[in-house]
């Protein structure tokens, strides 16, 4: 913003927004929201099976599953896709297929975390006079509110603010034009002006999600045992998702591969771009993440960094690497810009937000019983979270990191304009391949 301010001059078009722009922003927004409610929906199965269980280790197969859909980016699923259906097939509706199918395990994990804590008790008691689905659908979907708006929270800001996705399946959407002007301007404020827009939009479904959020009871612990025997129908549902979102589009890439010569040689050619894209975007998510358990564990300020991080997470991916390109590209910041680590500073700025709601999730609720016996003992605020909060939901914080990971390793806005000598991130290869 100083930067922009610094030149002086009004943006290209002045300061008014085009037709076109708004066109783009309804169409980011109406695929983002049919995106978020279908993938929800789709989510549903999951999280009651990761809500039987307090301990990931007793669903292995399920974790297996939605870690395996978590870890690969998104774009590499819509190039499945893209040879599985025909030349016909409506633009529209497989990108919102592709954002669906691959961010179900994110809802499903949020909200299986909610029903293991606080929805089962009214739900086995709504039993005692309704049916199964009756007592689900009219007794625990309300309870789970708050999860339920907190998942399509995050859905909603990584639709909207996706490029990679709309770009593989053909479609121009508000991220893609905005990185069309970053990258062919030089003037900073033809990116801020046009980015006002999407930001407005993000923050305003982050005020009034919040707002919910603080309306809402504290929930409590409930006993959450598994229940069920192995091969139920609801685990069968999320296996067919699984086979539905994972295994049929990787399973057609992998067929379609000419030869094994092929992958060797991509591998021997791409393999140290596609090591330091993962290895950047890990240590991006695990510092993320990292971020998060030290804002919750301080005692004071803690609001700061929080509405900071939700702050960049509403910014368009092109308009926080512009940022950084104003901020870092002079001589005195050299040991940064110019390595590795402004890419994975890029990535933290854009999904840190991520990072802070995992931790929240997970440590919101500190007023049950076996917290309050660890106080009763004398542990602090900071002994909860290292000794109780993280080792009971380490998984919930592996996926967190996950989701951070693939965004990362996807993400073509920020790390296109800050490009560094020493790899190219691997989504540009693909898009360029």
């Amino acid at each position: 913003t100083l930067g922009s301010a610094a030149q002086g001059q009004p943006p290209d078009g002045g300061f008014t927004f085009s037709w076109r722009q708004w066109g783009l922003l309804w169409r980011s927004g109406w695929l983002a929201a049919v995106a978020t409610l279908v993938c929800v929906i789709g989510s549903l199965p999951g999280a009651y099976l990761i809500g039987q269980t307090r301990r990931v280790a007793q669903q292995p197969l399920i974790a297996a599953c939605l870690f395996a859909v978590l870890l690969c980016p998104p774009m590499v699923f819509a190039f499945g896709w893209e040879r599985i259906l025909p030349k016909s097939f409506d633009p529209h509706l497989r990108c919102i297929g592709v954002w669906a199918l691959w961010a179900w395990p994110i809802p499903a994990w949020v909200i299986g975390a909610a029903w293991s804590r606080g929805a089962r008790p009214p739900f086995e008691a709504a039993l005692l006079s309704t049916s199964r689905g009756s007592a689900f659908f009219h007794v625990a979907l309300p309870a789970l509110l708050r999860h339920i708006v907190l998942s399509a929270l995050i859905l909603f800001v990584v639709f909207f603010g996706d490029y990679g996705v709309p770009h593989a399946c053909g479609l121009v959407v508000y991220t893609t034009e905005l990185l069309g002007w970053a990258t062919s301007s030089s003037q900073i404020l033809d990116v801020v002006w046009p980015a006002i827009l999407p930001t407005a939009v993000t923050l305003l479904v982050l005020v009034l999600v919040f707002q919910r959020w603080r309306r809402c009871d504290t929930d409590e612990l409930a006993d959450a045992s598994l229940v069920g025997g192995p091969w139920s129908p609801l685990q069968l549902a999320v296996f067919a998702v699984f086979a539905l979102s994972w295994l049929l589009p990787m399973g057609t890439l992998i067929v379609k591969l000419a030869s094994t010569t092929v992958l060797v040689e991509a591998l021997r050619t791409y393999g140290g771009d596609l090591m330091c894209s993962l290895g950047v975007a890990v240590l991006s998510g695990t510092v993320a993440v990292g971020m998060g358990i030290g804002v919750v564990a301080g005692t004071r300020l803690r609001s700061i960094p929080i509405v900071w991080a939700v702050i960049f997470g509403a910014l368009p991916g092109a308009l926080i690497g512009e940022s950084l390109v104003a901020a870092y590209n002079r001589p005195l910041f050299g040991w940064l810009y110019d390595h590795w680590a402004i890419v994975a500073l890029g990535y933290v700025a854009r999904f840190g937000w991520i990072g802070m709601a995992t931790v929240t999730l997970v440590t919101h609720d500190r007023k049950d019983d076996l917290s309050a016996q660890a106080r009763t003992d004398g542990a602090t605020e900071a002994d909860l979270i290292a000794h109780l909060f993280i080792p009971m939901n380490w998984a919930l914080l592996l996926a967190g990191v996950a989701v951070i990971a693939a965004l990362s390793v996807a993400d073509v806005a920020t790390s296109s304009l800050v490009r560094v000598p020493y790899f190219n991130p691997i989504a540009h290869v693909v898009i360029e391949k």
